[in-house]
């Protein structure tokens, strides 16, 4: 007779009791001996979690019509459906987000799936003892399914709070299912303790032919990253004052900043930055991302021409339209300075000259060149009366058609070099920079000293910092901005610009409690009119002319900070609940 594995269903709280625990879909077909004695399926088992992400960042197609990104201060979607997550998004609507197909970063599926993972994970290290293989699989299986556990429960917390923390498959179906849920501080710092048990059994490094597996060293880099989550406003006020943990975010980052330059990691040279995201060079991308996943776009697909590649020149059909504020992060290259600095050597009418790299890589601007086509993308051309537009920003009555940018700009960071190819594609769940400014910052939060080096750590948050900017070819931090609250500053742009487009920017605003202010909630636009002949060339070097306009008002509350619960899970009980605000 069939021994079935019971587990917790997908969406780990059902409204029927019969649906709490089944049969998992994953065995199908076996019973306990095949799954679990068998090493070969034992290993197909688990390998589930690797092959079946929680969604696929690059290939889901329509889905969700933009960037991630759209959904915060970064972008908005050219796409004008009222089912766009981020016009939904915009309207402060994350109701209608929870059951919208094409917000994969938020909605009901997602919420499952990730639960789905949880159960596999716990199975996985639930019936160990049953492996019949050797101690090396058998270490990579506990180590991944431990990495999983942390990975698992820091995406649930960052998107939806605090959880019940399971370890274990829930086997019998007369146990309460009524779980209180936990403190998003005590969540992550369970996560945590599975990111050491996970370090304890992976390799520092492993073939490239078994990329999108973790190892030792991104198991401690999702430790840092965890508690610098941990360490932020959003859980430690979560109910009051919680625990300070910046010390313990600061020297876990220090300590996988350590075995990841040990294991041969760190920041490319900016010639090949193009290859951490895009293209088939496995020694470049191998070095700096840490754990990610590979993907592919062919010239034609939705996943290229509906969420990556805007109309016009690039043959795209949706556009992503990037936030004039955002632009205004990226900082003079000779300067090192903000552009509203009055030493920075920012000039308003030529705005695009002498910005950091990581700008023209990151955005498209009119006048550009990109696939050996120069950007449009101006508003007017006084020398046409009654013409609006351009090759790349069509317009109706002042307004873009959909599908154009709103902004003056479009994100460029996953597009390709090649017009008329199929662009090779990774996405970097977890680099090296953002070690370094995950340490930057929690250093400077726990020891106020961005210029000193704390006892036992390889970096001062200063020279971490650095080591991202230099990379790009921009100047270190400006001695101005060495004190503790001013330096606070300066990581957050950092991070902001340096992990633009690669979700997240939405938990950052969420972890710092700064959503709800006008500076990270608006969208602003660059206004650029084509001048006739004739025009001032001293005062317009461009032969353009360039208005920084507001163009509109986001809607952002503080129960934005976390996602709706799928609604009927919050109605198995008292306990647990719903998140606040919804």
């Amino acid at each position: 007779m069939k021994k079935y594995i019971y587990i917790l269903c997908l969406t780990f709280i059902f409204a029927s009791c019969g649906d709490y625990l089944d049969k998992m879909p994953e065995a199908d077909g076996y019973d306990f001996d095949k799954v679990f004695k068998d090493s070969v399926n034992y290993r197909n088992f688990c390998e589930y979690l690797v092959i079946n992400p929680f969604f696929l960042y690059h290939e889901n197609g329509v889905k969700p019509l933009g960037s991630y990104d759209c959904l915060t201060d970064n972008s908005i979607s050219t796409a004008l459906y009222s089912g766009v997550p981020s016009v939904q998004a915009q309207l402060g609507n994350y109701y209608a987000l929870r059951t919208n197909g094409d917000a994969p970063m938020c909605n009901n599926e997602t919420w499952g799936q990730i639960w789905k993972h949880l159960r596999v994970a716990n199975t996985g290290i639930r019936n160990i003892d049953f492996y019949s293989g050797g101690s090396v699989s058998r270490d990579k299986i506990l180590g991944m399914c431990y990495f999983y556990r942390a990975f698992c429960y820091m995406d649930l917390t960052r998107r939806w709070g605090g959880m019940p923390y399971l370890y274990a498959p829930i086997t019998n179906a007369s146990e309460d299912m009524d779980y209180p849920r936990l403190s998003m501080q005590e969540t992550y710092k369970r996560a945590a303790v599975d990111c050491d048990s996970a370090a304890m059994y992976l390799k520092n490094t492993i073939p490239n032919s078994e990329f999108q597996h973790p190892t030792r060293v991104a198991a401690l880099a999702l430790k840092s990253r965890i508690l610098l989550y941990a360490a932020s406003d959003l859980a430690r006020y979560e109910n009051g004052t919680g625990e300070d943990l910046w010390e313990e975010a600061a020297l876990a980052a220090d300590e996988a900043i350590r075995v990841m330059e040990e294991a041969g990691h760190g920041l490319v040279d900016w010639d090949d930055y193009y290859y951490i995201f895009k293209g088939d060079n496995e020694s470049i991308y191998t070095k700096e991302v840490l754990f990610g996943r590979r993907a592919n776009h062919q010239w034609g697909s939705d996943a290229y021409t509906n969420t990556a590649r805007p109309p016009g020149q690039l043959s795209g059909k949706y556009g992503v339209a990037v936030n004039q504020l955002l632009v205004d992060c990226f900082e003079m290259q000779a300067t090192g300075l903000p552009v509203d600095d009055p030493e920075s050597q920012y000039k308003e009418q030529n705005p695009y000259a002498g910005r950091d790299p990581r700008f023209s890589y990151n955005i498209i601007y009119n006048g550009q060149q990109v696939m050996n086509r120069t950007m449009e993308i101006y508003q007017t051309d006084e020398s046409k009366p009654g013409i609006e537009g351009s090759k790349d920003l069509s317009m109706s009555g002042g307004v873009p058609l959909m599908g154009f940018t709103q902004t003056g700009y479009y994100a460029k960071k996953w597009l390709g070099m090649t017009f008329n190819a199929h662009l090779p594609l990774l996405w970097p769940y977890i680099r090296t920079a953002e070690i370094y400014m995950g340490y930057a910052e929690a250093a400077n939060e726990a020891w106020s000293a961005p210029n000193s080096l704390h006892s036992g750590c390889l970096y001062t948050p200063e020279q971490a910092i650095n080591k991202v900017r230099n990379r790009a070819q921009m100047p270190g931090i400006h001695s101005k901005f060495l004190t503790k609250d001013k330096f606070r500053e300066r990581v957050r742009n950092e991070r902001r610009i340096e992990l633009c487009f690669e979700e997240h920017r939405i938990f950052d605003l969420r972890r710092w409690k700064i959503g709800t202010q006008p500076e990270n909630r608006d969208i602003w636009r660059m206004y650029i009119a084509k001048l006739a002949p004739g025009y001032n060339a001293s005062v317009y070097p461009t032969g353009y002319k360039f208005e920084k306009q507001f163009y509109m008002r986001r809607i952002y509350e503080d129960r934005h900070n976390l996602f709706v619960i799928k609604l009927d899970d919050t109605n198995i009980g008292p306990n647990f609940k719903q998140n606040p605000g919804w």
